[in-house]
């Protein structure tokens, strides 16, 4: 995916930015966390028009490192790193079931069943973005 048709939004004033990391380092940089003494504290998508954006937080002590990579919709494939960090196979296994995604070399692979969803891989469809609606006026 070209840096074009990423999307880019700065954060809000208080909030801690998720800075973008090529997915050729995904593993790497949890390696080098993990080599740091740093833990896994979560990791969760989210189904943008053109991409699948996969945010990651690790901590340690007082510290949390924040990360974001895109993934291509029409094949949305994310390297493991569940032998890194061997809890990270529960978020991505709901990325799996949630989002379609393929998670090569997952250590504990629940093969789609990990949630229980009324419709299967339900954030696997287009995304309709909505108008942000106006402020409500206060009555005086």
């Amino acid at each position: 995916m070209s840096a074009e048709t990423q999307p880019r939004t700065a954060p809000a004033q208080g909030q801690t930015a998720f800075p973008e990391i090529p997915l050729e380092q995904w593993v790497a940089t949890a390696e080098r966390h993990r080599a740091e003494g740093y833990r896994l504290v979560q990791m969760t998508g989210t189904a943008r028009p053109d991409c699948i954006e996969i945010m990651i937080s690790f901590a340690q002590e007082r510290a949390c490192a924040n990360y974001r990579t895109f993934l291509p919709r029409d094949c949305p494939q994310l390297p493991s790193l569940s032998g890194v960090f061997l809890a990270a196979f529960t978020y991505e296994n709901e990325l799996k079931d949630l989002f379609g995604i393929a998670v090569p070399g997952l250590a504990v692979d629940y093969g789609g069943n990990f949630l229980r969803t009324k419709v299967k891989v339900p954030f696997s469809g287009d995304v309709v973005l909505k108008p942000a609606s106006a402020p409500a006026k206060a009555e005086v």
